[in-house]
């Protein structure tokens, strides 16, 4: 028995040797060997691009162009910058006291006169604005690179603030007419003013 399992292999390695080896084909039919791949080159990549779907794009997956000969258009991204309407830099302007008789205004302690031309400055933004008029309780300012005309008023109310109504009395205050004399009125139990 051992004599038969050593011989059997030897047998079957001399029977599949003494068999011709056929050639096996390639398994997908137009394939070639590697070899011959260089003569046609050129012809084979024209065909294989034709199947890339990134041929009919005008830009790769980076956004950058497929052809390196285009050169691309830069557009520089210009910052939008809110135009602040002229109205708001008059109404900004914190003006203390009006002079109506020189036509003068008073905004800190700068004095400032009809006529003058002066920048104001806010948030970046820079006008030239000239003095057109100054009353009792406005002055009237002009923009020098639109001609815009702003008025900024000084008797102008607060939100929930009104106008009385009529005549109002207020005690010790008397009204000031031509022609009305009010007497002075002197209340007996009062004390002088403590020192």
């Amino acid at each position: 028995m051992k004599a038969i399992l050593l011989v059997l292999p030897l047998a079957t390695s001399l029977l599949a040797a003494g068999e011709p080896v056929p050639v096996v084909s390639s398994a997908v039919p137009g394939s070639t060997p590697a070899r011959f791949l260089a003569e046609d080159l050129d012809d084979r990549i024209a065909r294989m691009r034709k199947r890339l779907s990134i041929i009919s794009r005008e830009r790769g997956p980076f956004g950058l162009y497929q052809n390196p000969a285009k050169i691309p258009v830069i557009n520089p991204v210009a910052k939008k910058v809110r135009k602040t309407p002229f109205i708001e830099f008059i109404n900004g302007i914190q003006i203390s006291v009006i002079n109506s008789r020189e036509k003068e205004f008073l905004v800190g302690a700068r004095m400032f006169r009809v006529g003058q031309v002066f920048p104001i400055v806010r948030g970046g933004e820079r006008l030239s604005v000239r003095v057109e008029a100054v009353g009792p309780s406005r002055v009237t300012f002009r923009n020098l690179q639109t001609g815009e005309v702003a008025l900024r008023r000084l008797d102008v109310l607060p939100d929930g603030v009104t106008a009385a109504a009529g005549r109002f009395r207020v005690e010790g205050v008397t009204p000031r007419s031509r022609g009305e004399a009010e007497p002075l009125r002197l209340e007996l139990n009062t004390s002088p003013p403590a020192p």
